[in-house]
């Protein structure tokens, strides 16, 4: 206990600190080690482990079941070691106990997504019906509130909330955890070699979302600094970002890349030379009324423009809030200097 004037004030740690402690804990790490790589004295790491016991002890009171205890580990957790980092998106489904679902805009129909036993069991295991969101780099995500496990925000749907942002997760890769298996809506075909480039996209319009402007690929949320790096520089082939610019008549725009890496796009229908009277004979009931329900949203047409594999990496840009580096107080002498001379 720290001694603090005349009273007793235990030692403090945030949230990130009490996971890593309990993690490192059950991974076999002592006390010392513990206290050096949290940055806490060993005192305050010792307080806390003795506060998680006391936290466990009285919860085995309540009720003897070990998937209790493991609730109350996963609570500490708060899966702090899995943090995403950047600004959440990706192809976005809803699990419950009945199944994964497509959720239409529109209409507010569910449609039922095959091959994703595993994608449900997963997310269940790790909080309860919600919202899961998979990235063009094969992550899965799922948003978790330690201190109310059954929120369920999203970034889109909510956008004037920190949390909305701050608070996803990931809970595994499609490749590790899904053994590969990709959810399929028979509806609505998105398997990204059943399409060529410059076709339309029949497929759920959803995805990684990204935004082209000027040099930059880029993605942007009000509650967050933007995360960025060049078009030309993104990974994106040659072909992907000429069609890409040639099909926005040179104006930038959204793109976006599902699990599968399907790269697709919003066009006007005016820069397409297709047959639509063909394109629409060879698509279902379904694919029309999906299609036409996106044209009369947005008034653009979704169009596939190829494959790619392993998303985009992006760098954080900086915010007002952050503290100024040392190179930035460095550079800020140099120009103030100069200008005294």
């Amino acid at each position: 206990m720290f001694i603090i004037g005349n009273s007793l004030r235990p030692p403090m740690a945030t949230p990130e600190q009490r996971a890593h402690i309990a993690a490192l804990r059950g991974s076999g790490y002592q006390l010392e080690e513990i206290s050096e790589k949290v940055g806490l004295s060993t005192s305050a790491v010792s307080y806390q482990l003795t506060k998680m016991k006391e936290d466990a002890e009285e919860k085995l009171q309540e009720s003897a079941d070990v998937k209790d205890i493991m609730q109350q580990m996963k609570n500490t957790l708060g899966s702090y070691m899995n943090r995403y980092e950047g600004i959440p998106s990706g192809t976005k489904y809803v699990v419950n106990g009945d199944g994964v679902f497509l959720r239409l805009p529109l209409s507010g129909e569910r449609l039922k997504v095959e091959n994703a036993e595993k994608l449900q069991k997963l997310f269940l295991s790790f909080r309860g019906p919600g919202r899961v969101r998979l990235t063009d780099k094969g992550e899965i995500l799922a948003y978790w509130n330690p201190d109310d496990p059954e929120e369920d925000l999203d970034p889109d749907d909510d956008k004037d909330i920190e949390a909305a942002i701050t608070n996803w997760c990931i809970i595994g890769t499609i490749e590790d955890h899904l053994d590969g298996d990709m959810p399929s809506i028979p509806e609505l075909p998105n398997d990204p070699k059943s399409y060529k480039p410059g076709e339309i996209w029949k497929g759920a319009f959803d995805g990684m979302r990204y935004s082209i402007g000027g040099k930059y690929i880029f993605r942007y949320h009000p509650g967050s600094p933007r995360w960025q790096t060049e078009f030309r520089n993104s990974g994106l082939s040659t072909k992907i970002r000429t069609l890409f610019m040639g099909l926005r008549e040179g104006q930038g725009g959204r793109l976006y890349i599902t699990e599968r890496g399907a790269v697709i796009t919003n066009v006007d229908a005016e820069v397409l030379d297709l047959d639509f009277d063909l394109v629409l004979g060879e698509m279902s009931n379904e694919q029309r009324q999906y299609l036409h329900g996106r044209i009369d949203r947005v008034g653009l047409v979704p169009v596939f423009l190829g494959i790619h594999i392993g998303g985009v990496d992006l760098v954080r840009m900086d915010s007002i809030h952050d503290p100024l580096t040392e190179s930035q107080v460095e550079e800020l002498h140099r120009l103030f200097s100069l200008e005294g001379e």
